[in-house]
């Protein structure tokens, strides 16, 4: 694709502010976590985490706010979009993607929401989460 006039087409990092919805952020999840993919929190009310190993991604985190005062941490959420995502093991252009093992990042699993429609590196992959 080097080749093409503009380097051809990417579906990387185009905002999608109508589907960024806040969330309260489970106490682990830390300012260094925006840009990683999360998941549901399972038993706690409109709270995500960190995307954990097999886990379906709901989106990635986007901003961070540590509110103190009422005790809580909320984050925003974009839930659509073409992501840069680290990964983990064998990942293929037309997989979609879960959590992994390794914190923050995705493998291939089972997810009728997302596709990876690039490779733009080892150990990386753009994610279309639709």
């Amino acid at each position: 694709m080097a080749g093409i006039i503009g380097a051809g087409v990417t579906l990387r990092g185009i905002p999608q502010p109508d589907f960024r919805f806040t969330f309260i952020l489970d106490s682990a999840i830390v300012a260094a976590d925006v840009g990683k993919p999360v998941a549901i929190k399972a038993g706690a009310a409109n709270t995500i985490e960190i995307a954990g190993d097999g886990a379906l991604i709901v989106g990635v985190l986007k901003s961070f706010e540590d509110r103190t005062i009422e005790g809580i941490k909320v984050g925003a959420v974009e839930t659509k979009g073409g992501f840069l995502l680290n990964t983990t093991g064998a990942i293929a252009v037309g997989n979609s993607v879960v959590g992994s093992a390794t914190a923050g990042s995705v493998k291939a699993g089972t997810d009728s929401r997302n596709r990876v429609v690039e490779i733009p590196s080892a150990g990386t992959a753009i994610v279309l989460v639709m």
